[in-house]
């Protein structure tokens, strides 16, 4: 659902910060890093994310659709962080921030081939606040703890089928039903804790992000099916709940530091995607009135498949200060990142495109005085995919045994990030 960086700095580094981070960033790598950092920062930082989606579906006949690609809506992703450490009390770190997910949104036709897996997210939001804090048990090994709530606000525009098999089609566009559901989720705990054992030239850190377990309740709209047999029928009721698991991520890195200018640093990364079995989808008491020789239809509790697989990643990445600070405090970045895809073949879709990928990353720092400017990009290269034994289902309320497989043809996936960042210390 996400890319794996966050962050300036860290993406110029392929994401490689789990034992160097020494900036407001350690919120998110790693709350350790948080002991690094004397006196009052400040961390403004925000990206954009440009995500590429082509689409050849094959439907549930076996007939091949027409081609669609998603329009992209470019959002402002920030990152902002606060730490302080008192002057009296050496030991101790503090730190508070907000934090948002790396991610692309794509919105695609009402009427088009992927209707039934996706046809916008537009209006969603999710955002980390955190509360952390850092000790230095030794001058050696540093421990953090951050303390973490989760704000989402989920928006989703999907068309799902009312095809009850007495007069139709499982694909007839005649019992398609556009539905938008919009819930909250205004307190989703969570916490992250790590370590740090660092040395004049070597620093190891460890990294552990808690799950967040997410239960949304908000609204549910339809537009009932434009076929004949709706033609006196009306829809009652419009609460709905939202369920779905974010995984628990182990981190895990080592920073080697040859030379005084010069940072390198070799991270991997586990995320319990597997958690993510499915996106529970739950009306309460809504219902279709008026339907020929059937009556009230309730909707029924729903189900998009997601069985996702566990993923791995390894981050490498480094910076070089090439120019010293007394001439021009440049820092350049180079970085690359390899991550395994969460969406096996049986339950991929457009709603969250995802394969094999590999990015490259770029960044650069300018030093003055007390003030650091950061830049960065990232191309993302997806591997293509095509599916030919799709599970993702048609989401049917009414009779969900008649849900078929949405999901098979080709998928072509591209991204660029873009990135931007101001570090202020006091």
């Amino acid at each position: 659902m996400f890319l794996p960086v966050q962050g300036t700095r860290p993406l110029g580094r392929g994401g490689a910060f789990t034992a160097g981070v020494d900036d407001g960033h350690a919120l998110y790598y790693n709350p350790a890093g948080l002991a690094d950092i004397d006196g009052m920062s400040v961390l403004i930082d925000g990206a954009l994310v440009f995500q590429r989606v082509g689409y050849d579906r094959i439907d549930s006949g076996g007939n091949p659709q027409a081609h669609v690609d998603g329009d992209m809506k470019i959002l402002p992703i920030p990152t902002l962080a606060f730490t302080w450490k008192p002057k009296k009390v050496k030991w101790l770190t503090l730190g508070f921030g907000v934090w948002v997910p790396y991610l692309g949104i794509n919105t695609y036709p009402e009427n088009g081939p992927q209707r039934y897996s996706n046809i916008s997210l537009n209006g969603s939001l999710l955002a980390v606040i955190e509360v952390a804090a850092a000790f230095r048990i030794k001058d050696w090994l540093w421990l953090g703890v951050g303390l973490e709530t989760m704000y989402l606000h989920f928006n989703s525009r999907v068309m799902l089928s009312a095809c009850s098999q007495l007069n139709c089609a499982p694909e007839d566009p005649g019992f398609d039903s556009l539905t938008e559901v919009a819930t909250d989720a205004p307190f989703t705990p969570s916490a992250v804790v790590g370590a740090i054992v660092a040395f004049e030239k070597f620093r190891g850190g460890l990294n552990v992000q808690l799950p967040f377990f997410v239960r949304s309740s908000g609204t549910v709209k339809s537009r009932l099916p434009s076929d004949p047999f709706f033609a006196n029928a009306e829809l009652h009721g419009d609460k709905v709940a939202v369920d779905f698991d974010l995984p628990l991520t182990v981190r895990i890195g080592g920073e080697w530091r040859p030379r005084p200018t010069l940072r390198l640093e070799l991270d991997l990364a586990y995320e319990a995607w597997s958690m993510q079995k499915n996106f529970t989808v739950r009306p309460k008491d809504v219902y279709i009135s008026g339907v020929p020789g059937i009556g009230d239809y309730y909707l029924n509790t729903m189900y998009v498949v997601r069985g996702l697989n566990d993923t791995f990643a390894i981050h490498l990445g480094g910076e070089w200060e090439a120019l010293p600070k007394k001439i021009g405090g440049m820092v350049l970045r180079l970085g690359w990142i390899l991550e395994t895809s969460a969406a096996p073949d049986e339950t991929a879709s457009v709603l969250t495109p995802d394969s094999l990928r590999n990015l490259l990353t770029f960044g650069a720092g300018l030093k003055l005085g007390p003030v650091r400017l950061d830049i960065g990009y990232a191309h993302v290269f997806f591997a293509d995919r095509t599916v030919t034994n799709s599970r993702s289902l048609q989401l049917n309320p009414i009779q969900p045994a008649l849900a078929v497989p949405v999901g098979n043809g080709r998928y072509q996936v591209a991204a660029d990030v873009l990135t931007g960042g101001l570090e202020a210390k006091f």
